[in-house]
């Protein structure tokens, strides 16, 4: 007998395979092998099946549009936040996650490789915490949708896995009500033929690409363009035009134009490479992700939305809410969220006619991690206020051995400010010759490393200093000193350990240019061109705590003035 749930709606399942590599990997085979290879993507190492979509960690961002029946992550090399979100976002109603990693205790407390890449210079991976992958792991060890199995049983007899119900032919769906509303609005821009933009916004698997391919569809023979990351990012869309096949365009090669534009998945490029492309073509029509592992996030909705609106007479925001790859209340959808903190949003505060009455505490690893509605609150924070903020910063926050944050307290008790900072500097003077000569770039000395090379200060790696990397202030809280505050924490804190300097750097406003300097901060460097994330031109700035400090600032600002005669 036929279930009476429809096969999208299937609820998915996560089977997290404990045991060594092989084993684990040979069981995830056994359970997979009644899936077709071509419906599988691999994340991790895998020496055998070569039909299977095989990904390095760190790589599932291809995944991106993607619909299949079956995901692996390996853990056993290393596990990436960001992997475990951009794979689940691609598995349909009915499918598996199967997370494959060392014995639990064991993988607790190893340091994880995926950690590596978000290291400084000179930090080891032995120093890292480990509180990331213990807090994953007890979530899903606490979740009563998880299969929780050892590589051994499996072997030892366990059999395949159904495979999921066949997903219907593209020329079988029909679009949902979410999506018959933007097909609608879409057309009617087509058609009236105004100067309009549009955003489209939804968590992930609710459709958006395939309503833009079926927009495209409904208006056969009409002009229009498409871009993206890149070609094979807007697959869905293709899929869903067939078989119209609009004219893609690379977001480089784009130019002003009064036709109709499409861009897929906004939010995926980087902010100043999409706002000339915004102010360049009037009619357009963008689609983002608000939850999402790419980093997309509420912050940058909200901060596009607004541009948008203050930039042409005519525009709108649609949203769409029903699943369409899962079905609605989907259970793993719940379970990344909660993992990765997706969906986290800052909780609403009281009303407040006291803006001085907070209070400031340093934040540790291990308070977060020990404090789960806190670090819910604080990763909130981190989200709305930076566009970029993604479930891999939700790592580093745990794990970096290096991270300095403290945090704003409202009257209440909730957190209503965060600032996260980084120690650089103190590099030996070979390392440092290296840098100023171009030779080396080593990581996480963003600083220190552009007044040696770019600004050509010989022994400015030398000094140590501390670069404010995050700063974000709940939106209630916002022109109340509350970011001063937690600058004014972060200063002390490196006078307290003998820092030379302390420093941030950011793409140029107005507005934060005023706020840093009113903090005592002064412009060492400014970029040549305009940083690609924020679309500004690069700014650092910087504070002197010492003697060398001081030094190192009047040389700066001195090198600052010869570049702006030249």
């Amino acid at each position: 007998m036929q279930s009476a749930v429809p096969p999208a709606h299937q609820p998915r399942a996560l089977i997290w395979i404990e045991g060594s590599q092989a084993e684990c990997q040979q069981a995830a085979l056994r359970l997979l092998d009644q899936i077709p290879d071509e419906e599988i993507a691999w994340i991790g190492r895998l020496d055998t099946q070569p039909t299977i979509k095989k990904h390095l960690p760190g790589r599932a961002r291809a995944l991106l549009g993607q619909t299949l029946q079956a995901g692996v992550l390996d853990a056993h090399d290393g596990l990436d936040p960001d992997d475990l979100g951009a794979l689940t976002g691609t598995i349909r109603g009915g499918g598996y996650c199967l997370l494959l990693s060392p014995e639990a205790d064991d993988w607790m407390r190893r340091p994880d490789p995926a950690m590596a890449p978000l290291l400084s210079h000179g930090i080891e991976l032995s120093d890292c915490h480990c509180h990331f992958t213990r807090r994953l792991a007890g979530i899903l060890r606490d979740s009563s949708i998880v299969r929780h199995l050892n590589a051994r049983e499996i072997l030892a007899g366990s059999g395949p896995l159904a495979p999921a119900a066949p997903a219907k032919p593209l020329q079988a769906i029909h679009p949902t009500a979410d999506q018959a509303r933007v097909i609608e609005a879409i057309r009617t821009q087509a058609c009236h033929n105004k100067r309009l933009r549009l955003l489209i916004t939804a968590d992930r698997g609710r459709g958006k690409s395939a309503a833009l391919g079926m927009a495209i569809r409904a208006l056969s023979g009409y002009p229009l363009r498409l871009t993206a990351r890149s070609r094979a990012a807007a697959t869905s869309v293709f899929q869903h035009a067939a078989p119209e096949t609009p004219t893609f365009l690379a977001p480089e090669r784009l130019s002003a134009d009064e036709s109709l534009l499409m861009i897929d998945e906004a939010a995926a490029l980087p902010l100043g490479q999409l706002e000339a492309i915004i102010a360049e073509n009037p009619r357009c029509i963008l689609t983002s992700t608000v939850h999402g592992y790419e980093g997309s996030g509420q912050g940058l909705i909200l901060r596009l939305a607004r541009r948008l609106a203050a930039q042409v007479d005519s525009f709108h925001h649609l949203s769409l809410e029903e699943p369409v790859r899962w079905g609605p209340n989907d259970p793993l959808e719940a379970l990344v969220n909660d993992l990765l903190l997706l969906a986290v949003e800052p909780a609403a505060l009281a009303a407040d006619n006291s803006p001085g009455a907070f209070e400031i505490e340093p934040l540790s690893a291990a308070s977060l991690a020990e404090n789960e509605p806190m670090l819910r609150d604080v990763f909130a924070l981190l989200i709305t206020g930076h566009y970029r903020t993604r479930p891999r910063d939700l790592r580093q926050l745990l794990d970096d051995p290096q991270m300095q944050c403290w945090r704003s307290i409202d009257p209440g008790g909730a957190s209503s400010g965060i600032l996260a900072a980084r120690p650089e500097g103190g590099v030996d003077a070979e390392l440092t010759r290296a840098i100023h000569a171009g030779q080396r770039r080593p990581p996480g000395h963003l600083i220190a490393q552009s007044l040696t090379f770019h600004a050509g200060i010989p022994d400015a790696a030398c000094l140590r200093g501390l670069r404010i990397q995050r700063l974000a202030v709940h939106p209630q809280r916002r022109r109340q000193g509350q970011g001063r505050g937690l600058v004014t924490a972060a200063i002390a804190s490196a006078q307290t350990q003998g820092l030379d300097w302390i420093g941030t750097s950011f793409g140029f406003t107005p507005e934060l240019l005023e706020f840093w300097s009113a903090c005592g901060f002064s412009p060492v460097r400014y970029g040549h061109r305009r940083d690609p994330r924020s679309g500004a031109q690069a700014v650092i700035m910087l504070k002197p705590l010492s003697a060398a400090g001081e030094s190192l600032l009047t040389t700066a600002q001195a090198k600052l003035t010869e570049q702006a005669i030249q």
